[in-house]
């Protein structure tokens, strides 16, 4: 029979392989998630064998980073239709009525001991999709010519649909390795691979401890998706301070056309406003993502400071910086205020500025891990960062 390999949720196998054909699905996991698993095996034996485990909810960020949000999904599936040859027959399955078949299954329900393990193609995936546990979503009927469509659909796209269904998100995702390795088919018996330089994201923001408190807080609120993030190298001359030369760096990278995932995060306040139109008119292409710090209802009410004195204003759009978005308890014994620093004539307002935000920096630093903390609007943040990166709402796990 060979070395087999498979990624399975519950009962319902979504990939597999066997000796060295097969996908490597380390994206999907962190190496730390290595441990072990009930594995099926032939006639039904269940042996515990190495394993990399991760519940479905902690791979769902994952996947929608990776680009299989539900558009994406959408978009894949509509692909491998139109790949179908004229000579084979019109799929007869639509995305949504798939969608709507993976969202009702129950994966622990599905019978694999009935099925044999020697099928001719399509066959399986068709046997399978047939089980009663999907009731009665999709058409009766199915040929191997649409299994055969199903088993050569990517298999991330069954994942991230197996996810629309609440109770699979706590459901473990489980890649069982054991066979190939202890066969021999990985070199050095390492099957796990660092994250592709492809897949990962760059972030570039107007200074370098905005660079530092994201890198610190994505660690914090949300570790899953942590390895798809680098920053630029804080540690000296760090090159892109001010919006006017990270905008002259982001006509740089368009100009070369670098092929990396850029996402460049600036400021919610005049200046920020002013680079973010300037970007804008230069069309950057799809691989630079240009967000926004977000609004919040917190900034709708500030204290301020300025010519005429003390009030309380909208500081959204005009002086709103990532400092604000540390829990300004941990500062000066004063109240936290933003001072309204200069006019910007080609804008036609003021910019502000969040006073002693270096020491709301320092006492993050300080201070973030202990329980008193408040990451909350970090975890907005964050969140409408990866929204932007993705294209479509990300669900943020704290878990590790």
């Amino acid at each position: 029979m060979g070395s087999m390999i498979t990624l399975r949720l519950g009962r319902l196998e979504v990939d597999w392989g066997k000796n060295n054909f097969f996908t490597n699905h380390s994206a999907l996991f962190r190496e730390t998630d290595l441990s072990e698993a009930d594995c099926l095996r032939e006639d039904g034996v269940v042996e515990r064998k190495p394993a990399f485990v991760r519940r479905l909810g902690n791979v769902v960020p994952r996947l929608e980073l990776l680009g299989y949000d539900l558009e994406g999904c959408r978009r894949t599936y509509d692909e491998a239709v139109r790949r179908i040859p004229d000579f084979y027959p019109a799929m007869s399955v639509t995305f949504d009525a798939f969608r709507e078949a993976l969202c009702r299954v129950d994966p622990d329900r599905i019978d694999v001991d009935a099925y044999e393990a020697d099928c001719d193609p399509g066959e399986f995936a068709r046997t399978i999709l047939g089980d009663p546990a999907f009731g009665e979503s999709l058409p009766s009927g199915l040929t191997d010519d649409d299994g055969l469509f199903f088993e050569n659909l990517d298999a991330y796209v069954v994942l991230r649909l197996l996810a629309e269904n609440p109770a699979n998100l706590d459901r473990d995702l489980v890649w069982d390795i054991a066979d190939v390795v202890d066969g021999g088919w990985v070199e050095d018996g390492h099957i796990f691979e660092p994250l592709d330089e492809r897949k990962r994201l760059l972030i570039v923001t107007e200074g370098s401890s905005d660079s530092n408190v994201l890198r610190t807080a994505l660690q914090l609120v949300s570790p899953v998706v942590a390895d798809f993030f680098d920053f630029v190298d804080m540690r000296e001359n760090y090159p892109f301070t001010g919006t006017g030369h990270l905008v002259n760096f982001c006509k740089g990278l368009a100009a070369i056309r670098v092929q990396n995932r850029i996402v460049v995060v600036l400021d919610n306040d005049t200046a920020g406003h002013v680079a973010m139109r300037k970007l804008m008119e230069l069309r950057m292409p799809a691989n630079i993502r240009l967000v926004g710090l977000p609004d919040l209802e917190d900034f709708r009410n500030f204290p301020t400071v300025g010519p005429s004195g003390r009030t309380n204003e909208d500081v959204n759009g005009r002086a709103v910086a990532i400092e604000c978005f540390l829990d300004l308890t941990y500062g000066p014994r004063e109240d936290p205020v933003v001072r309204w620093t200069g006019f910007d004539k080609a804008a036609n307002a003021y910019q502000g500025e969040l006073v002693s935000k270096d020491l709301y920096t320092r006492r993050f630093f300080d201070r973030a891990r202990e329980d008193g903390y408040d990451l909350g609007k970090l975890r907005i943040l964050w969140q409408h960062i990866l929204r932007a990166c993705t294209g479509a709402p990300t669900r943020l796990d704290v878990a590790a």
